[in-house]
């Protein structure tokens, strides 16, 4: 390990100034900023706070936030989210991992090797992720990285990601979530249940009669039903309320 960062800020204080200000802030880039300040006193200058969904979905309801400069571009531009094995092992663990134990998560693979060195030489040469699940909630991980050869010591890192998962929550808050309890999904039949996760995923309605075994008429009743129960006149929005409630998974919309 290398030697500590220069800080004279005990890691409770830092910790708990830091979450005073992620629960003040009304705007995710504030969240951010705050995080970028609180993570640099522990040694790590990189910082991402993302829900994963977010890089196929551009929506206002998804985040992507950091301070990644011209890798975030580059990483969008070539797709590096669809392999990408930081975002892949934070879908197979639910504890926060080095990256260095990528290879003991994922299995070692040429494709991934790449990448990461690629992003080392953009700046995160060392890093740590903190896996997010949330029922019902687009998953999403809190990643810190630093330029330095080595990671900070164990315990700050330790309160790094605490820190950064503290910040994520707070962004939840900022984007709406949890869905407040009038908004959770209203009783369905296991019938209707399955036709909303077949629409959300793209099916035409004769697609989802074929698929369920029933005349195209029960599938245009249920599709009647589903719109009007939401209260929405599109399937593009009803494949977003199948997203937020968990009908649909990252791993049906990232390949």
């Amino acid at each position: 390990m290398r030697s500590s960062p220069v800080s004279l800020v005990p890691i409770e204080r830092l910790i708990e100034q830091h979450r005073k200000s992620v629960r003040a802030a009304r705007r995710d880039r504030d969240v951010l900023t705050d995080t970028v300040d609180a993570v640099g006193e522990l040694g790590f200058d990189r910082v991402a706070l993302v829900q994963m969904v977010w890089f196929v979905r551009q929506e206002p309801s998804y985040f992507c936030l950091d301070n990644y400069g011209e890798w975030h571009d580059i990483f969008i531009a070539r797709h590096y989210y669809r392999r990408d094995p930081v975002h892949l092992a934070s879908l197979r663990t639910n504890r926060c991992f080095a990256w260095s134990e990528l290879g003991s998560i994922l299995g070692r693979s040429r494709v991934h090797r790449p990448i990461l060195d690629e992003a080392a030489r953009h700046g995160l040469r060392r890093g740590i992720t903190v896996p997010i699940g949330v029922a019902g909630e687009p998953p999403g991980s809190g990643s810190l990285a630093t330029q330095a050869s080595e990671l900070p010591p164990g315990d700050y890192c330790r309160a790094a990601a605490w820190i950064v998962d503290e910040a994520f929550a707070e962004v939840r808050r900022i984007y709406g979530y949890p869905a407040p309890a009038e908004d959770g999904p209203p009783p369905l039949s296991p019938r209707r249940l399955e036709c909303l996760r077949l629409a959300a995923l793209g099916h035409s309605d004769a697609e989802i009669a074929q698929r369920m075994g029933v005349a195209l008429s029960t599938v245009l009743t249920h599709m009647k039903y589903l719109r009007h129960t939401y209260g929405v006149r599109s399937r593009t929005q009803l494949a977003r309320i199948a997203q937020r409630h968990g009908l649909i998974g990252v791993d049906e919309n990232i390949p």
